[in-house]
């Protein structure tokens, strides 16, 4: 399985209430495909808007129309969303240092795969790709030992047999990769549903959502 991760918000205090986490996942067959086919629609798109070829094409640019137009596009077929927002309201107190926002940061990553996991329990490897301007370099150091100690060593306390899972974790410039770049738009389209309450995009995106959350649960919002 592979999920390409980006995010929108700031986990930063005075950036707005809330953060996001999304995930595209691609099953291991289809990555190959839909990775060429994420490249010719970000190449037409660039050639359409005669927008120069190294410029990335980031979310929170685009307009209406054209956010419309490529969010058609990313979910012709093959493509799923897991998202996971966090309201920052609730949280900031606890956020104050990096090493705070590191811990959060990988906290959440680890809820989205591990809910991941418990869907589908015949998963031993899953590549996980992130922007590596968004992942602090201390975070890119902790998060796979994390993952592997909280979604396979802690299951041995509940669990007589735990079977390992392998963790791919690679870190690109998000523009030499354009799943991560699909990536960014969805997430700042869903994003646009709890910072500004424009609903447009999340009902267009509904249908490809298999998982999504609020943290945390309790007061979110409130």
């Amino acid at each position: 399985m592979y999920l390409y991760i980006d995010e929108s918000g700031n986990l930063g205090p005075g950036m707005g209430r809330y953060f996001l986490i999304c995930a595209l996942e691609i099953e291991a067959e289809e990555d190959k495909s839909i990775g060429r086919r994420a490249g010719r629609v970000i190449c037409r798109f660039k050639e359409k808007n005669h927008i120069p070829k190294t410029r990335e094409i980031k979310g929170s640019r685009l307009s209406r129309e054209k956010r419309n137009e490529l969010l058609e596009q990313i979910f012709y077929r093959g493509v799923k969303v897991r998202y996971i927002v966090l309201d920052l309201k609730q949280t900031t107190m606890l956020l104050e240092k990096a090493d705070d926002k590191n811990a959060c940061y990988n906290y959440l990553i680890q809820l989205l795969v591990r809910k991941m996991l418990e869907e589908k329990k015949e998963l031993r490897k899953i590549h996980l790709y992130l922007d590596n301007r968004s992942v602090k370099i201390g975070n890119r150091l902790s998060l796979k030992p994390y993952l592997y100690n909280k979604l396979v060593l802690e299951q041995l306390e509940v669990k007589s047999k735990v079977k390992r899972i392998e963790f791919d974790i690679q870190y690109y410039e998000s523009e030499s990769c354009y799943l991560i770049q699909w990536a960014d738009i969805v997430a700042n389209a869903l994003y646009k549903k709890y910072h500004s309450q424009e609903e447009s995009y999340y009902q267009k995106m509904k249908p490809y959502i298999v998982f999504e959350s609020k943290f945390p649960s309790k007061n979110f919002g409130k």
